[in-house]
């Protein structure tokens, strides 16, 4: 009997609720089962700009980085124009036999609103998905969040020649030198550092983001 009346206590109070409250404990109830999220932490696979620590910390200070990490049968592309970086921003593209390697970054999980504001998940021009990586010299995949454009690239960056890659898929100049930085400070594999520096850029400097991340000297 006592039970039966706890539970209808507790019916009546969450029924109760206003409905923004509602929400943001189902809400809270979704993250929470993520295979990603680690009690008060969770991971996240940094493939374009937040390679870099200073990148991702700007909006996400408690971000630490776990390793190198690589993602199997995706691809690294560019698309959508970001007026921030001035060209085309990274994506993972599901592609059977590549990979992209990135950074995976352990982040406490009050900053994952803040992650998803950076990506632009709210104005639809980025989706999370969760993704299962190795860190460099692991044999186990591990759960992390990844972000993909909304409006993946149709065609291959890696198939076409250099000379017709359109200015809609080119990075600018900074962004590349970000992800080149990224890659070297995480560790990543010389190879992949070598493909990422034979992207076609379209020349843009970005001089306030090259300033404030120590871009200058990076080499293309």
């Amino acid at each position: 009997m006592h039970r039966e009346c706890l539970i209808g206590v507790v019916t009546c109070l969450l029924l109760g609720l206003p409905n923004s409250q509602s929400q943001s404990l189902a809400g809270d109830n979704a993250t929470s089962n993520l295979p990603e999220v680690r009690g008060h932490k969770f991971l996240y696979f940094g493939f374009g700009s937040n390679m870099l620590a200073k990148r991702i910390h700007i909006q996400n200070p408690t971000a630490v980085r776990v390793g190198p990490a690589l993602l199997s049968d995706y691809r690294l592309d560019f698309a959508f124009i970001s007026d921030r970086w001035g060209g085309a921003v990274g994506t993972i593209v599901p592609t059977q036999g590549d990979s992209a390697w990135g950074t995976l970054w352990e982040i406490d999980l009050a900053n994952l609103p803040d992650i998803d504001n950076q990506e632009g998940v709210h104005l639809g021009i980025y989706e999370p998905r969760t993704v299962y990586v190795k860190l460099r010299g692991d044999s186990e995949l591990t759960p992390a969040r990844a972000y993909l454009l909304t409006k993946q690239p149709e065609s291959n960056l890696y198939e076409l020649s250099r000379d017709s890659v359109p200015a809609s898929r080119q990075p600018s100049r900074t962004y590349l030198q970000c992800l080149v930085q990224g890659a070297i400070e995480s560790s990543i594999p010389e190879d992949y550092v070598r493909r990422l520096r034979g992207i076609k850029h379209n020349g843009h400097v970005n001089r306030a983001m090259e300033q404030k991340l120590e871009l200058q000297n990076v080499a293309l």
